[in-house]
Parts: structure tokens; sequence; C-alpha cells
């Protein structure tokens, strides 16, 4: 009698611990828990693309460009706001196997700066092969067994000296594990929580902001909304277009071409200088940053919103940005609304949520 009512009331209490344990509301920083594992190289998109589809409302249509680009479109009334965000993280790719099981790394796209690959040396990566995620490690070969001629060679580190051991112990095993030429590889996805409210992780700037524009989008209400609003989370802005200075990102200039927007808000990061040069500091507010010329309008609903709302402005005036440039070109009106973000490009980018939840409020108001 006592083992059928402990299988009579078990589905019940199954279903009331997953009620009340999962959260009705997900919060920024919720949506970025989720996010924050899921790989997005430049070009290697199509993960994250599915996770934000999943975390939209079901009764909203996306639709997609031929980049890999994600629209969403919410609103009627013209002119056209477009909030955009580019959604791509720098990463490697799988460029060969040897006879020891070893994997050879290239890049995706140029490093952001000289010392970005060695920042990598000695820690966890992740090989995302059609099998799922195979954990490995960035290392070189022992200098002990070496010669002298060949420990000088790795005193400069580069990616031609450096391989991912997955544990394997030959190239069919590798293979075996699923393993193929051109796997996109990324950092071990670890974020960490740091004191007050501040996150640290690799390419923590780039995915807040996807987080930031998914949860505006998942809270607003289409009725409210004052004016046509379409959403983007860009493709490839990590490739820069050829012969044209300054070199648009690819996924922007497609957006562009497709959309040709009069209003348009971009939503990125700003990286904090260690020696306060350009005044941008963590935790004093999103960053306002406008092109030399540029019209006032938006700039003052901007202003007025947050003067209103009490939120605190910094600002970055001409701060050149490959997003940004696509659209200088045009009759519109082009801004970005940046998170400012410490380590710029390292494994431990730091993200204030003050500044987070702050930019949130400010783009709420300013769309509805």
């Amino acid at each position: 009698m006592k083992k059928k009512r402990i299988i009579f009331f078990l589905p019940l209490f199954l279903f009331l611990y997953f009620v009340f344990s999962y959260p009705s509301k997900l919060t920024v920083e919720n949506l970025l828990e989720e996010m924050f594992s899921v790989p997005s190289p430049t070009g290697y998109e199509e993960p994250m693309v599915e996770k934000i589809i999943k975390l939209l409302p079901q009764e909203y249509t996306t639709e997609r460009d031929n980049m890999g680009s994600l629209y969403l479109h919410l609103g009627k009334r013209e002119p056209q706001l477009t909030l955009l965000s580019g959604m791509d993280e720098i990463g490697y790719v799988v460029s060969g196997l040897n006879p020891e099981g070893y994997l050879l790394l290239d890049r995706v796209v140029p490093s952001p700066h000289p010392l970005f690959d060695s920042y990598h040396l000695g820690h966890p990566m992740v090989v995302w092969t059609e099998k799922g995620a195979l954990p490995g490690v960035l290392a070189i070969p022992s200098v002990h067994i070496l010669s002298r001629e060949r420990r000088q060679e790795l005193q400069q580190f580069s990616l031609d000296s450096a391989y991912i051991d997955i544990g394997a112990s030959s190239e069919k095993e590798a293979k075996m594990r699923g393993v193929r030429i051109l796997d996109a590889v990324t950092a071990w996805p670890e974020l960490s929580r740091l004191a007050g409210e501040k996150r640290a992780g690799f390419s923590l700037g780039n995915k807040t902001c996807c987080a930031l524009l998914l949860s505006l989008a998942r809270e607003l209400d289409e009725k409210k909304i004052s004016q046509k609003t379409t959403f983007v989370w860009m493709a490839q802005t990590k490739f820069l277009a050829r012969a044209s200075r300054p070199r648009p990102a690819m996924g922007a200039l497609r957006v562009k071409r497709k959309l040709n927007p009069e209003l348009v808000l971009i939503i990125d990061v700003v990286p904090v200088e260690g020696g306060g040069e350009t005044g941008i500091l963590l935790g004093k507010g999103p960053v306002l940053v406008y092109p030399k010329k540029e019209k006032a309008g938006l700039k003052k609903r901007i202003e007025g919103i947050a003067k209103r709302e009490g939120i605190s402005l910094q600002y970055y005036p001409e701060f050149g940005s490959s997003l940004m440039n696509p659209f200088l070109s045009g009759s519109g009106e082009v801004l970005t609304l940046a998170l400012p973000i410490k380590y710029s490009s390292t494994p431990v980018e730091v993200v204030d949520f003050k500044d987070v939840r702050a930019l949130k409020k400010l783009l709420s108001i300013l769309v509805e």
C-alpha cells in the first residue's frame, strides 16, 4: 500500500518541482547563462541561431539571410528602428590531423592582437564535432626532449607549433571520435562570478549583447511598440569587406543591403583602457558612440530618456567600428550603445551587470 502511494504522488511531485524550480521570467543573466556555452565562431553561428529561436516566444516569426544572420520584425509604424548585435566569436577550425592523433589548428578570422593565441596555451578547448562536443587541451611539444634549435623555435609561440590533444593515440582514433577537417574549436566556456555584479569569461561582452537583445525581444509587448522595430543577431561580423576604407563587417554590410534602415542602433562593446585614456569606466553606465557627422534625432531621444530615468551615460565620439561603417554612407542615422568591457579579446573579459541592466532599461523605453 505504501509503495502504491509513492508511485501515485511521484509524478505530481516532479511536476511541481519543475514548475516552481524553473524561473518563469528569465533575466538577462539567466539568458546569458543559457547562451554562454553555445559555440558561435565566425561562419559557425548555426547553434547560436537555433538557441535564440528556441528562447524566443513561439508566436514570433523569424527569417535568415544568406550570411546566417537572424531577423525578427515587430511593430508596424514607420520609420523602422533596427537594433543590431553581432553574435559570432573568434574561434578556430581543425586544419589537420597528424599520425599521433593530435589536431592541428587554424584561425577562422585574423587574431585581434598578437597575444591572442598564446592566452589559450595549456588551457582546455572544445572541438565541436558531428558527434558532439569533444574536450581537449591546446599544447606544444614537450621542450625537455627536443634539440636546442627546436626549443629556440618554440620560444615564439604560434599556431604552427601548437596542437589540440584530445587523448587519441592515432589519426584513426581521432576520426573515430568524430573529428573532421574544418570542425569548429573554441575556448572552454567558463563563466566566472566576480565581486559585486561583475562576470568574466571568453567573448563575454559579445554574448552579453546577444542575450540583452534577446531579453528585450522576449519582454516587449508588441502592441506597445511605437514604431516598426527589427531585431538582428548578425553573423560573420568578424569578416571585413575588402577594397574599402574604413572596412565594414560583412554581416553588417548584408543587413544594410537587405533592410536599408533609417534608424540604426548597434548594441556592441567598448574596451576600458587600463590607463583611463578614453575616460570609459566599468560600472558607470552604457557608452553612447556616435560618428563625427551624426544626425541628432535618435541621439537626443536617448539622452532625454537617460536624463529622465536617471541613467548615467558615457560618451565615446568618433570611435571606429566595423559594425557602424556600412550604415554611415546612407541617409539614415546610426548610433552605438555599448557595454564597457575590461580585458577585451582575452579569456577573462569582464562585464558589470549594472551597465547591462541600465542599457536594457534605456532600450526598453526607447522602443516602447
